[in-house]
């Protein structure tokens, strides 16, 4: 039951990662970086090609430039650390050719879960 319980703000995290990608109009839609770049093969372009994806990159990468705002200079290099395994991990799932998109969305909706830990803390260690 506690487990339960503690699973809540999660679900409730993806939830909302969700209604965001419903929200956005499809012409609108794009990653935090420039798909025109993205190589061929790579992870880059599989998050291009798919508007969830790219709604769940564009949210990661608002909410890491907040958490690196709002992060104490101390803490800096771990948020960074953090984020370089997110990627790694993140591109692991290329190598899922039958769930791929799944396990991408799940890499990026657990980095967004965390930053916003990063954000909660960061903004309770600056009052």
């Amino acid at each position: 039951m506690r487990m339960a319980l503690l699973a809540l703000p999660a679900l409730a995290l993806v939830g909302t990662a969700q209604a965001q990608v419903r929200a956005i109009p499809p012409r609108k839609v794009a990653p935090s970086f420039d798909c025109a770049k993205a190589k061929a093969g790579t992870i880059d372009v599989v998050i291009c090609q798919d508007r969830e994806l790219s709604i769940l990159d564009r949210t990661m990468g608002l909410d890491y430039e907040r958490a690196k705002l709002q992060t104490p200079p101390v803490e800096k290099s771990k948020l960074l650390r953090e984020q370089r395994e997110f990627i790694a991990n993140r591109n692991l799932c290329m190598k899922r050719k039958a769930d791929r998109q799944p396990c991408i969305a799940f890499a990026y909706e657990s980095r967004i879960e965390r930053l916003g830990e990063w954000i909660d803390r960061s903004a309770w260690l600056g009052e």
